[in-house]
């Protein structure tokens, strides 16, 4: 029977065969920059041991010729191919097939190198060789990438044979196939157990920027986002903070107990979710506050926003108790984008001043609203 660890590795290759879409294009891109600098790497010790095969030329063909020495240096054009697509991309399509497309020239090369000697004995060694270093060059690509990579060398191989004319080309077919179709296996299990790293990093990135108790984002998802200064004005043209605290949390935790004020901070959560746009980031603030990002949002459809999430958690049953938000609004002019959650935050204590469950907008409030003696934006009395 299997253990738990088989029926888990068994379980993970199937949830990896299964990716599609957006999921599948994620993965592979994920593996191909887990394994970037890697692939570079075999690619330069590659092209090294392709013009340090000058020597076993000479040593088979007994003699140095200046047309070996011109065909081993061009190694360079290819590797020089791989370094400049590297530098202006790292889509794993391109670079995968850019990869690749060098071992084969490399092949190649090999190939046109041994149509100058009489002695080729040695062919099958290259080949298997070769095999090698596609394994090695696949780690960054998918799977299917490597195997049709790998059986692209058996059209090298008849290739070579129009030169060569093998007299045990049956042989070199069968030994080289069944190599393939085992390097190609490998090349999958490989990706498969990339895949369990895979996950255990997005689990990780997930825990690091989300509230573990709401999912949603935790203040070093903000921190992620901002560019110098705090400044979030690269990310949109309009954009809009509103910042949200629950209406008296301390009598729910009092009167319910700390589990069902969770549940209630989890249903606020959900209300403000499902009330955000596609591009919207709502993150948990600290305690029952939560602030919301709104881009591409001017003022009047802030306001709005922020209405349909009150009206949300007013309306919605949570199963523990009738609770009510209030909400601040500032739109965000560019700079610290710390100020426009101060302005919003003190749009919020004079929402909660007047009454509670209701929406106030910084940019609506005149000189005598703002004036904010005793204010504390951990008021919640």
């Amino acid at each position: 029977m299997l253990n738990n660890d088989k029926i888990r590795e068994v379980r993970q290759m199937e949830a990896f065969l299964r990716l599609e879409g957006k999921a599948r294009e994620d993965f592979y891109q994920a593996k191909y920059d887990y394994y970037r600098r890697f692939n570079l790497g075999v690619l330069f010790a590659s092209a090294l041991m392709f013009f340090s095969l000058l020597v076993p030329d000479w040593q088979v063909y007994e003699q140095f010729t200046w047309r070996l020495l011109v065909i081993r240096s061009m190694v360079v054009i290819p590797l020089a191919v791989v370094v400049l697509v590297y530098r202006q991309t790292s889509n794993y399509r391109i670079m995968s097939v850019v990869s690749l497309l060098m071992v084969h020239a490399m092949i190649w090369g090999n190939i046109w190198a041994g149509s100058y000697g009489a002695d080729q004995s040695y062919v099958n060694e290259g080949f298997l060789i070769m095999s090698f270093i596609l394994l090695l060059a696949s780690f960054s690509a998918p799977p299917l990438y490597a195997m049709v990579a790998q059986l692209g060398l058996i059209g090298n191989i008849l290739l070579a044979d129009q030169l060569y004319h093998y007299s045990n080309l049956d042989v070199i077919l069968s030994f080289n196939i069944q190599v393939i179709i085992l390097l190609a296996l490998v090349d999958l299990i490989v990706t498969g157990f990339y895949y369990d790293h895979y996950v255990t990093q997005r689990k990780l990135e997930f825990a690091l920027f989300h509230d573990p108790l709401t999912q949603v984002f935790n203040r070093r998802q903000l921190h992620k986002i901002m560019g110098a200064g705090h400044d979030l004005s690269f990310m949109s043209p309009d954009i809009a903070i509103v910042i949200m605290d629950v209406d008296h949390f301390k009598l729910v935790n009092d009167n319910y107990g700390h589990d069902e004020g969770d549940r209630i901070l989890q249903f606020v959560a959900d209300c403000i979710r499902h009330s955000l746009r596609g591009p919207d980031l709502v993150i948990r603030w600290g305690g029952e506050e939560f602030v919301a990002i709104l881009f591409d949002c001017q003022r009047d459809q802030a306001g709005l926003v922020a209405e349909r999430i009150r009206s949300s958690v007013e309306k919605s049953v949570n199963g523990v108790c009738k609770i009510t938000i209030s909400l601040g609004v500032a739109i965000y002019e560019g700079g610290d984008c710390f100020e426009t959650i101060k302005k919003a935050d003190q749009a919020l204590f004079v929402a909660k001043r007047n009454g509670r469950n209701q929406v106030v907008s910084y940019e609506d409030l005149d000189r005598d609203a703002l004036n904010l003696d005793g204010y504390n934006r951990h008021v919640d009395a």
